[in-house]
């Protein structure tokens, strides 16, 4: 067999096995960033839930936007931390959110689900159930972690 097609037989062969090689590792690197977002998002939860409002905004960018429905958008960490303190000042949550899409292009994640929460006025009343959607951007951190930078949602129900 001539020399060059040796050469060209491992090299392809080489090829393949490289290629294969950085689709396990890129299966490994989208379950690692599957991981870290949901437990992101059961995070968000999980401080909204117990009040705690440092702990929320911790999740964000310094620079993340929200863009609540019926608001203008809510631009900065501190104008996101006091909208939102505003919110947990009012009401306990009882909050479950159900990420149905995770879609990572290099240092961004763009997740897609829906949340329920039931808000439970701390004055008395009735509470509000709320059924939504939402679609969100995460940056990666230099230290592997992810942040909420632009977040939109809505309610399922009309008239919420």
């Amino acid at each position: 067999m001539p020399r060059t097609l040796l050469l060209s037989m491992w090299s392809a062969r080489l090829g393949v096995a490289l290629a294969l090689s950085a689709c396990a590792s890129q299966r490994g690197d989208d379950q690692a960033t599957a991981a870290a977002v949901n437990d992101l998002l059961k995070e968000y939860s999980a401080s909204l839930n117990s009040g705690d409002l440092d702990r929320w905004v911790a999740l964000w960018t310094d620079d993340g936007i929200q863009m609540p429905p019926g608001e203008p958008a809510v631009i900065g960490k501190e104008r996101i931390r006091t909208r939102n303190g505003a919110g947990l000042d009012r009401f306990r949550f009882d909050m479950g959110i159900n990420n149905e899409e995770i879609r990572v292009a290099g240092d961004w994640a763009f997740i897609r689900g829906t949340y329920r929460a039931t808000l439970k006025p701390k004055q008395g009343g009735d509470p509000l159930l709320i059924d939504g959607k939402y679609m969100s951007i995460l940056a990666k951190q230099p230290d592997g972690s992810w942040k909420v930078h632009r977040d939109i949602f809505n309610s399922n129900v009309a008239g919420q």
